[in-house]
């Protein structure tokens, strides 16, 4: 009986369904997403592919989940069946509410969700693929974008750039378009994220000599986040005689990881790679800048990560990251696949360290006032705002791309 009254309770609220293509990315970053949704009224079921985190977000959110199987990969076979499973997954529903992250996840769901009439249909941008990509496989994703795009009702970008070059490239119409303010799709959490002291065992376990400057990267070991414009620099910085370590911090299962990984090992004991983490703090704390080399982003977490605890960072003007960066204020902004512009930003904050110091307090200060999530969240959302139009055309984008620089 008291299973029946809740799926009647449940029954008379409004269904909101929220999807990434792995639970773990809705696990890190969706809480408040969530949060936000439960507030409004909504009965939120979670669906992404069957992992651990996807009970765990069940079990700590309240929310229903269904495990649905979806490869990050294109596999036509299996995104048909996927697809199969999203048109089942929206009648079984009926949400009035759809919110969609990740390539593969919002092409299959949104796609899903337009086929069975879902009134609000919201994908949240957070990157470009087609970016860096030539030939057919540029025109793929190219098509896959506009598919996701015309089965939605709003595309939310996460940075201004990013907004501007999604219009640029005639992906979305701009009444559909539309971005997070400033930037971010969950912003940080500066409480967790705050400036910490070194951990001098950990230093010594990675044979991190503390006597010498520490150059830092966060992310996935692969060129996209430009490692080798990175490991050029290195080679630059030892030439010009800068004294330096450079610690990698991320994931290495990219198809073109182990290559990299090779290199570095190679360069010595100056340089220290390090996996995937579950906590990055430490690491961070043992940095003396903060370097995102990055071809293309969306809106970098890993920047206001860096940020919040006190860290300049030297980044490049690719899409996105040029919005986590306020040049010559919080940082540095390089050209991207420039070694010796990297190289030259990297001896400008090592050699002063004053300088150094002022960048990652007004770096800390910036997200402490303008990236909290609940108000990050909110613009996402845009719940009682209805699909405003901000985001910019092509014409101010390119003002934005060349301002920061």
């Amino acid at each position: 009986m008291t299973q029946r009254r809740e799926q009647a309770r449940r029954r008379r609220r409004p269904v909101a369904v929220v999807t990434s293509t792995i639970p773990i990315t809705i696990d890190g970053f969706d809480r408040e997403i969530i949060r936000q949704i439960q507030a409004q009224g909504y009965d939120v079921c979670v669906v992404s592919s069957p992992e651990p985190e996807l009970e765990k977000v069940r079990d700590e959110m309240g929310v229903r989940i269904r495990a649905l199987r979806m490869t990050r990969e294109i596999s036509p076979l299996a995104d048909l069946a996927a697809l199969v499973s999203w048109l089942w997954v929206c009648l079984a529903e009926r949400p009035s509410l759809m919110v969609s992250a990740t390539p593969k996840a919002s092409l299959l769901s949104l796609l899903a969700a337009r086929i069975t009439r879902v009134e609000r249909r919201l994908y949240c941008l957070v990157g470009l693929r087609l970016e860096g990509e030539q030939g057919r496989r540029r025109q793929l994703l190219t098509f896959m974008e506009k598919v996701t795009s015309w089965a939605s009702t709003e595309v939310v970008a996460n940075s201004p750039s990013l907004a501007a070059r999604y219009a640029e490239l005639h992906l979305a119409p701009q009444r559909k378009l539309r971005q997070t303010r400033p930037g971010s799709d969950h912003g940080v959490d500066t409480g967790y994220f705050s400036p910490r002291l070194p951990d001098l065992n950990l230093a010594g376990v990675l044979g991190i000599d503390r006597s010498v400057p520490v150059v830092g990267l966060v992310g996935r070991l692969t060129r996209d986040k430009g490692v080798e414009t990175l490991i050029d620099a290195m080679g630059l910085l030892q030439a010009d005689g800068i004294p330096c370590q450079l610690l990698v911090v991320g994931p290495q299962n990219e198809p073109d990881s182990a290559a990299f990984l090779s290199t570095l090992r190679s360069m010595g004991d100056r340089v220290v790679a390090v996996g995937g983490v579950d906590d990055v703090r430490p690491y961070f704390a043992l940095m003396d800048v903060h370097v995102l080399p990055s071809l293309r982003e969306g809106f970098p977490n890993v920047v206001l990560e860096a940020s919040a605890m006190g860290l300049p960072t030297v980044a490049t003007n690719a899409t996105g990251a040029i919005d986590s960066v306020k040049d010559g204020v919080t940082g540095l902004m390089v050209k991207t696949q420039d070694p010796r512009g990297l190289a030259n930003a990297i001896t400008t904050v090592l050699g002063d360290p004053a300088l150094a110091a002022q960048f990652g307090a007004e770096a800390r200060r910036w997200v402490v006032a303008d990236f909290q999530p609940d108000s990050v969240v909110r613009t996402l959302l845009a719940f009682g705002e209805g699909a405003t139009n901000d985001a910019p055309g092509p014409e101010r984008g390119a003002d934005h791309m060349t301002s920061g620089v």
